[in-house]
């Protein structure tokens, strides 16, 4: 049905779909519970860590499956992203937001992607079509 380039490419934007939820999912989950002990400043702050960890793959995700990507493209997407997430990092310490709690839910986001990533290509060694 499809041809192995597209179908390759299709797979990969379903994988980085779910990589982006996992990582959404893992920083909401123990944001709430951050909320159950410390307070909704610590606990947003770390959620939207999360946010931004996510919104960055998922942007990132976007450039890579575009019909016309290239090289440049590629570049300033990055460009573009880090700029945004300094930006939004910038802003988020002018309103008063506790930065080490986003630190931590950007952490939290980016281990999350890297157990689901590395979880997914021991699974793709382990079977025979490499699916």
């Amino acid at each position: 049905m499809f041809s192995g380039q597209k179908k390759d490419s299709l797979l990969w934007e379903i994988r980085m779909n779910k990589l982006v939820l996992v990582q959404l999912i893992s920083s909401l989950a123990l944001g709430g519970l951050l909320l159950l002990w410390l307070g909704w400043l610590i606990a947003g702050s770390f959620i939207v860590g999360g946010i931004l960890v996510s919104l960055n793959a998922w942007i990132m995700a976007k450039v890579f499956v575009s019909a016309d990507v290239s090289q440049k493209s590629i570049y300033r997407s990055a460009v573009f992203r880090y700029i945004g997430i300094f930006l939004t990092l910038f802003f988020l310490a002018v309103v008063g937001v506790d930065l080490l709690a986003v630190c931590g839910g950007m952490f939290v986001a980016y281990l999350a992607g890297f157990i689901f990533s590395a979880n997914d290509a021991l699974n793709g060694c382990k079977r025979p079509d490499g699916l």
